[in-house]
C-alpha cells in the first residue's frame, strides 16, 4: 500500500523537525549516504545542488512571476488556443482513436501544455509570495482555459500536465479564495469554489485540510471561520457538504466532536459513525469501537447497507482484541445488510470448520429471501450505503459451500447454455465445480484445460458483485480468496457413486449442448471457450481412468463439425 500523501505543511514541518534533531556530524553522514546512491551520470547535478541556496528576495520572486503581465499572458494564451480551436478539423475514425490512445502525442493542442504549465508555475509562485489576490485571479483565468473545447469536444486535459501537481494547484487556489474573502462571505464562497473545483479536477474531492496545509502559515481567523463553516455546512443538503462538515468537526472539535455528531445526527449522517470509529482506531481505542459499533447497528434497519460498513469496524476492533466470537457476529451482520460474495467469504473464513456448512445454509436462506424481497433501491453516490443487487452466481457459491449439491444442480440445470458471462448464469460456476470435484484432483494440480476453465469460473465470480468486491481487502483479491477457499474445501468433499454418475452425465450433456450452441450458431468469438470446456470434460474422463470415453468425446465433437476449421483449430490446439 502506498504511503499516505504528505501535505506541504506536514512535509516542511517534518523536515524542520528532523534537521533540529540531528547533529552536524549526523547531517554529514546523511549527505554522504545520499551521495552513495547517486548514479554516475547524475554526480555533477548532485554536486551543483550541494551548496547554500542563493538568497531570494521579494524582488527576485517578482522577476520570476512578472505580476504586471501574468493575467495578460494567460489571456493571450487563451486567445491563441481559441483561435486554434476555431480552425479545428475532425479526426477520422483511426485518427480519433489514436488521439485518445496517445493524447500527449497527437492532441491538436499538445503545444499549449508547456506554456500553460509555465503560467501555472508563475501563479503558484505568486501564491507562495503571498500575493493572494493576484494568485486567485490568475487561477480563475487558468481554470477557464481548461474548460475550453472545440466543436468536437476536444480540449486540454489536466492529466496531461505532468509537471504540475494538480491537487496542490487547486489547494493553492482555494487557499487564495479563503484569504481574500471577508469572513462573513468566506464560508459560502469557499463552498461554491470547492464544489466547482471538484468538478474540474479528478477525485478525491478537495478538503479543507488540503487548503489549510498547503502552506505553513496559519489561516486567517481560523477559529472564527471554523465555527461559521460548520454552521453553514449544517444548512446544506448534499453529500459533499456532509463530507466537509464531518471533516470540519474533527478538525475543530476532535474525536469527541465526531462522537457528538454521530449520536445526535447519525441517523441522517451515517458516515459520522464511520469517521468516529476510524478516529478511535487511530488512537488504538478498540474497546470503545467495539462498544459503540454494536450500539450503532441498532440505529439502522437490517437491510440498510451502511450497517455493513459499521460491522466492518466492529469486526476490525474485535480482531485486534482477539474477540473471535464478536468477529463472527460482525461478519454475519455485515453479510445480512450487504450480502455480496466478498461478505459471504468473510463469513466462511471466520466460521469454525465444523459449523461452516450450517452457516452457509443460513446464508442461502438469507440470499433467497433478500432476492425475493430486495430493499427499495435508491441511487446514491455513497457506495457504502447503496443497495446491493444479489446475483444468482453468489447464491450458487452459497449452495456449493453449504454442500447443497442438488440445490446447486437445480439452480444451474434450468438455465440456457449460452450467456455464461452473465452475472445471472450459475452454470459457469456449478459445471466447472463438479468437473473439478469429479476429476479427483486437487484444485492446484488440475490438467491444463480444466485448470483454465476453473480459473475462468472464479474470475467471472470475482467481478460480478457490483459494489465493493473489486476492492482489495486485507484478506486479498476476491478471486484469490475464492481459489484459497475452494482449494481447501474441495479435497474434503466426497460424492457417492450414484451422485458421481449423475453429475458427470449432466456436465457432459451441458458441455455438448454448449459446444453445439456456440459452434452451430457460429459464435466465433467463443470457439476457444467451447474447445476449453469439451477438452476439460475429456481430461476429467481421463483422470477417472476412462481413456476410451475421453478420446471418443473429442472424436464425436470433431465428427459433428468437420468443416468448422476455426473451431477445429482451437480444439486441436487444446487436445494434443
Amino acid at each position: 500500500m502506498p504511503a499516505e500523501r504528505l501535505s506541504l505543511k506536514a512535509f516542511w514541518d517534518a523536515v524542520e523537525e528532523r534537521l533540529a534533531a540531528f547533529s552536524a556530524d549526523e547531517l554529514r553522514a546523511i549527505v554522504r549516504a545520499m551521495a552513495q546512491q547517486v548514479p554516475p551520470d547524475e554526480r555533477h547535478a548532485f554536486l551543483a545542488q550541494l551548496q547554500p541556496p542563493a538568497q531570494k528576495t521579494a524582488t527576485t520572486f517578482k522577476q520570476v512571476i512578472r505580476p504586471e503581465t501574468l493575467l495578460q499572458d494567460i489571456e493571450a494564451l487563451a486567445e491563441q488556443l481559441q483561435a486554434e480551436m476555431k480552425d479545428a478539423t475532425y479526426y477520422d475514425e483511426y485518427d480519433y482513436d489514436d488521439y485518445y490512445d496517445h493524447a500527449d502525442e497527437t492532441s491538436p493542442y499538445a503545444d499549449f501544455i508547456a506554456p500553460l504549465s509555465a503560467l501555472v508555475e508563475r501563479t503558484n509562485a505568486a501564491f507562495d509570495l503571498g500575493d493572494f489576490s493576484l494568485a486567485r485571479a490568475a487561477y480563475q483565468k487558468l481554470f477557464e482555459v481548461f474548460h475550453l473545447e472545440d466543436e468536437y469536444g476536444r480540449g486540454l486535459d489536466v492529466n496531461d500536465f505532468t509537471t504540475v501537481d494538480v491537487r496542490e494547484t487547486w489547494a493553492r487556489y482555494l487557499r487564495a479564495v479563503y484569504e481574500t474573502e471577508p469572513l462573513a462571505r468566506r464560508p459560502r464562497v469557499l463552498y461554491e469554489q470547492m464544489q466547482a473545483t471538484r468538478l474540474l479536477f479528478p477525485p478525491p474531492p478537495p478538503m479543507l485540510n488540503d487548503v489549510i496545509s498547503i502552506t505553513r502559515a496559519e489561516p486567517a481567523d481560523r477559529a472564527r471561520f471554523m465555527d461559521a463553516w460548520i454552521a453553514f455546512l449544517r444548512k446544506q443538503d448534499d453529500s459533499f457538504a456532509d463530507l466537509w462538515l464531518r471533516e470540519a468537526i474533527r478538525l475543530a472539535r476532535g474525536v469527541e466532536g465526531l462522537a457528538e455528531l454521530a449520536r445526535s445526527e447519525g441517523h441522517k449522517r451515517p458516515h459520522a459513525y464511520l469517521d468516529w470509529f476510524t478516529a478511535l482506531e487511530e488512537q488504538g481505542d478498540y474497546d470503545r469501537v467495539m462498544q459503540e459499533a454494536q450500539q450503532a447497528l441498532h440505529v439502522f434497519p437490517e437491510k440498510r447497507p451502511i450497517r455493513a460498513a459499521i460491522a466492518d469496524h466492529l469486526a476490525y476492533a474485535a480482531r485486534q482484541l482477539n474477540a473471535s466470537e464478536m468477529v463472527r457476529t460482525a461478519r454475519w451482520e455485515a453479510f445480512r445488510s450487504a450480502p455480496s460474495l466478498a461478505r459471504l467469504l468473510d463469513v466462511w473464513e471466520t466460521t469454525p470448520e465444523t459449523e461452516q456448512s450450517n452457516v452457509m445454509a443460513r446464508a442461502v436462506q438469507h440470499l433467497q429471501a433478500y432476492r425475493a424481497h430486495p430493499p427499495r433501491s435508491e441511487f446514491t453516490l455513497d457506495l457504502q450505503d447503496r443497495s446491493v443487487t444479489i446475483n444468482a452466481a453468489t447464491l450458487a457459491h452459497a449452495h456449493l459451500l453449504a454442500g447443497e449439491w442438488e440445490a446447486a444442480y437445480e439452480l444451474a440445470a434450468r438455465e440456457r447454455v449460452l450467456g455464461w458471462s452473465s452475472p445471472e448464469s450459475t452454470q459457469t460456476i456449478v459445471v466447472p465445480f463438479f468437473l473439478v470435484l469429479l476429476s479427483g484432483k486437487r484444485p492446484n494440480a488440475l490438467p491444463r484445460n480444466l485448470k483454465q476453465l476453473w480459473q475462468a469460473s472464479l474470475e467471472y465470480s470475482s467481478g460480478w458483485s457490483p459494489w465493493g468486491d473489486q476492492e482489495v481487502k486485507p484478506e486479498g483479491r476476491l478471486q484469490d480468496r475464492l481459489e484459497r477457499v475452494y482449494a481447501d474445501y474441495i479435497p474434503k468433499i466426497s460424492l457417492n457413486a450414484a451422485q458421481q454418475t449423475r453429475f458427470l452425465e449432466w456436465c457432459l450433456h451441458i458441455a455438448n449442448k454448449r459446444v453445439d450452441a456456440i459452434v452451430g450458431e457460429q459464435h466465433r468469438g467463443s470457439y476457444n471457450k467451447a474447445a476449453m470446456l469439451i477438452c476439460a470434460c475429456a481430461e476429467v474422463l481421463r483422470a477417472r481412468g476412462d481413456i476410451t470415453q475421453s478420446n471418443a468425446l473429442i472424436a464425436q465433437v470433431r465428427a459433428r463439425y468437420p468443416r468448422h476449421r476455426a473451431f477445429l483449430a482451437e480444439l486441436n490446439a487444446r487436445w494434443e
